[in-house]
């Protein structure tokens, strides 16, 4: 294998696939398993007719997790790197890539992301991989591929913990029409309780009908807490286990509800009402954007260069910045470290995306697109987002300003009909079994007993006296 170094060409051992990937960072063959397990490529002679393609990536001290160089200037992988290796795969040719930091001797970066890519302007073997935004302005030197990442604009800003309820909160969780249909069924439950008791003579309903109609009522709730009375027909404690059943999972249902509408009351998006400093990405395109449209914000003050997820925090904490301008991609990065105490509010404005720069009118460019779909759609796509990013965003949640949506009846449609349906069974089972038998004459309750019963002593006294 011949690659190129300086003006030279030199012979290089063939590497097995156990080495893993080999890339040419300033000179030095560098294996770095960027994909994280043997790349699959056959490793066969290559032919005279193979390309090199010399991809030039940049180097920064921040949101290494796209691409990594480290202090020697030796590239050590990166997302962004991971792609277009997986995305060269995808072609239906072979093609050598030689990996090349944009940095100096010093192994200090060279310049900022537009001054990257004006680097392959007219030259047909060179491309740019990276976390690089497509923009209009870049556009003017290089040819972009489809992006491999979308990245809108969005506001990053502490969460405020913040009270906001009502005398209304504890009945928030259900709406209207589901506590009337649970008032409807405590009824229901006391009329087919009343019922039942009453078709065996149960001596505690023998009761004027208002006492009765109290009993309806109260009968259902005083269960669930206490009831001193007695039951006299097992159809009756069968439906009172339907009932208690049907009481739990409300209970319950009801809590976890509760739960979420304290939850959003108390994070909400601490917003200033005036933008004094704001923070950005060095070297990102934000920092025009911020300036050219009309979504942002007006009345910025100033705007604050960040280097780093650090930097981020500490400004944000101390108020040296009131909220920070960022891409998505980098503000998920911050949120999947510190999310508990921050949340992204937006996207404010729909971008592109990163994508991978090759010089204008160059064929592999259509070509790379064509493989990016492909790699997309691939498993290992989400693989590579976990495995640099520590993110997965399809599952991803964020706190948002979204009320929780109000249960209705309609989502207790099948419990209820449970409900009445035992029910029914249940007394319908009670009066085919009353009728089948003589009814049962219950002893009088001792309490009910008048104080008018006459002793042995005065029955022989009235005798006598007769």
């Amino acid at each position: 294998m011949q690659i190129k170094t300086s003006n030279a060409y030199q012979k290089l051992k063939w590497l097995s696939p156990s080495e893993g990937v080999w890339m040419l960072c300033n000179g030095y063959l560098v294996n770095t398993n960027i994909l994280g397990t043997n790349w699959n490529n056959e490793i066969n002679q290559i032919s005279k007719q193979c390309q090199i393609l010399t991809v030039r990536v940049p180097k920064k001290p921040y949101f290494t997790e796209f691409v990594d160089v480290n202090k020697d200037g030796k590239l050590k992988g990166g997302f962004s790197i991971a792609i277009f290796c997986l995305a060269l795969r995808e072609l239906a040719y072979k093609i050598q890539p030689v990996f090349v930091p944009f940095i100096n001797e010093h192994n200090e970066s060279l310049g900022n992301y537009d001054q990257l890519v004006q680097q392959i302007d007219g030259k047909e073997c060179e491309a740019v991989a990276g976390d690089v935004t497509i923009s209009a302005y870049r556009t003017q030197y290089v040819d972009f591929t489809i992006p491999y990442m979308s990245s809108e604009v969005y506001i990053l800003v502490p969460t405020a913990k913040k009270w906001s309820q009502t005398v209304l909160t504890l009945i928030k969780p259900f709406s209207n029409s589901l506590w009337l249909t649970i008032v409807v069924a405590f009824i229901f439950i006391g009329i087919a309780i009343t019922r039942l008791e009453y078709s065996v003579g149960n001596p505690e309903l023998k009761v004027p009908m208002y006492q009765q109609v109290l009993m309806v009522i109260w009968f259902p709730i005083s269960v669930l807490f206490f009831y001193e009375g007695r039951i006299l027909n097992r159809c009756t404690k069968f439906v009172l286990v339907i009932w208690l059943s049907m009481i739990f999972i409300v209970i319950q249902i009801y809590t976890a509800s509760l739960s979420s509408w304290l939850i959003v009351n108390q994070l909400q998006p601490k917003l200033p009402n005036h933008y004094h400093v704001v923070g950005y990405e060095d070297g990102s395109v934000v920092r025009d954007l911020a300036t050219d449209r009309e979504i942002f914000p007006t009345g910025i003050d100033e705007l604050q260069p960040l280097s780093n997820m650090e930097e981020y925090k500490t400004d944000l904490d101390k108020g040296i910045v009131d909220a920070i301008f960022d891409e998505g991609p980098y503000i998920d990065i911050f949120l999947a470290k510190y999310g508990d105490s921050y949340i992204k509010v937006g996207p404010l404005l729909e971008e592109p995306g990163f994508g991978f720069a090759f010089s204008r009118g160059s064929k592999l460019q259509p070509e790379f697109s064509r493989a990016i779909v492909k790699v997309i759609e691939s498993p290992d796509y989400d693989y590579m987002k976990k495995k640099y990013l520590g993110i997965i965003y399809s599952t991803q949640t964020q706190p948002t300003q979204t009320l929780p949506q109000r249960l209705d009846a309609s989502s207790f449609t099948l419990l209820f009909i449970l409900v009445v349906l035992a029910t029914i069974i249940a007394v319908i089972c009670s009066e085919i079994s009353i009728r089948r038998k003589p009814p049962q004459i219950f002893p009088e309750n001792p309490m009910h007993k008048t104080s008018q019963t006459i002793s042995p002593d005065t029955k022989e006294f009235v005798e006598y006296n007769e």
